[in-house]
């Protein structure tokens, strides 16, 4: 029974059985064997297992197919062949070894034909290997890959990479600004700003805001009808010519300002909203969509649950702090009259008290 080998020899080797007939390499989940791999076409190679032998044919993919690297479009297996799909490193052998994985179809109450085994990609993906530096004309998040379906698988790592990033211990002031600075690292915009509800006045109060380089004379206002919609009804706001959009077509910072698109999300907790995230652009020729107000939303809960994370942190620490110096306090005041103490028993402070009540007693007499 033939065999092909995910990744040979490495941690994340993967060994799958090859049934007889045709098995479809590729990205899509309608494959025979799914590669989550960016370099992989969505149905890139066919691998036919027949009596007479095996063949692998290129099905037209973007980054070809290899063996023995060498580009193919059909070529027959042998024992041991290394195939590649694009970067993707694969291998072809006739029988396992006995040190080898055993393939998923060893496990029999896997065999539903509803069943994938999907292989995630080797490497982690770096944000700057996501992220464009020159974004495209439709879409204000900066893809690099052009392929729908590879934009989707992009997006959700592009937000893995942010969580990651926002699960360091930073203070809660050092953490809104590395948030704004990755939405300016991700996405096309002007101007960004975190505006958190104050614990006293249970207003929103602007904590953090950024401005892109070349707009130094921009003043960095936002429309308070737009933020507060947001963080009252907890839903998130889009508008694609704010300055004719009737719910804030009294706004004095959208006129002011010239903001010709704007959205607002709010930050929130399993049971309230602490916050907004807001962001504009002065551009008519850029248009925000429902599927950029999608991911901004994803950004922000994730961004949301780091903010609270660290608000929490941080109140703990200070109250730490806190009852540390109570008790140093405490700590100091009983040994204070522990000395006290020490000294009033000795013989020589017993003499002085004696001396000192006799001319009490001296001066009483006169």
């Amino acid at each position: 029974m033939p065999y092909l080998i995910y990744a040979p020899e490495t941690p994340n080797e993967r060994v799958y059985e090859l049934k007889q007939g045709f098995n479809t390499l590729g990205r899509k989940i309608d494959n025979t064997i799914v590669l989550l791999e960016e370099t992989v076409s969505r149905y890139h190679a066919q691998i036919h297992v027949a009596p007479n032998g095996v063949t692998i044919k290129d099905c037209g993919s973007s980054n070809h197919t290899f063996v023995n690297q060498v580009k193919v479009t059909v070529s027959q297996l042998r024992d041991g062949d290394a195939i590649a799909c694009g970067q993707l490193q694969l291998k072809f052998v006739h029988s396992l070894k006995k040190s080898q994985a055993q393939p998923i179809r060893d496990n029999q109450e896997l065999l539903s034909d509803h069943f994938k085994q999907i292989p995630l990609p080797q490497n982690e993906s770096q944000l700057q290997d996501l992220v464009a530096q020159k974004p495209s004309e439709d879409s204000i998040i900066k893809l690099k890959s052009r392929d729908r379906e590879q934009q989707t698988v992009n997006k959700l790592k592009i937000l893995l990479e942010v969580s990651k990033q926002l699960c360091s211990p930073d203070e809660p002031d050092q953490l809104l600004h590395k948030i704004l600075d990755l939405i300016f690292q991700i996405m096309r915009i002007d101007h960004a700003a975190i505006l958190l509800v104050d614990e006293q006045s249970q207003q929103l109060e602007l904590k953090a805001s950024k401005l892109r380089e070349d707009l130094a004379g921009y003043q960095q206002l936002y429309s308070s009808k737009i933020v507060n919609l947001a963080y009252e009804s907890g839903d998130a706001i889009i508008t694609q010519d704010a300055k004719r959009d009737q719910r804030f077509n009294d706004s004095f910072s959208i006129v002011r300002e010239a903001i010709q698109n704007c959205m607002c999300v709010p930050l929130k907790t399993y049971t309230q909203v602490f916050g907004v995230l807001y962001v504009d652009n002065l551009s008519p020729l850029i248009s925000y969509t429902d599927e950029d107000l999608e991911f901004l939303s994803a950004l922000a809960n994730q961004a949301a649950a780091a903010i609270h994370m660290s608000r929490e942190f941080y109140k703990r620490e200070q109250k730490l702090k806190q009852e540390v110096l109570d008790l140093k306090i405490q700590i100091d005041l009983a040994k204070k009259e522990s000395d006290v103490a020490e000294i009033v028993n000795l013989d020589y402070f017993q003499k002085l008290q004696q001396y000192a009540e006799q001319f009490r007693n001296k001066d009483n007499l006169t």
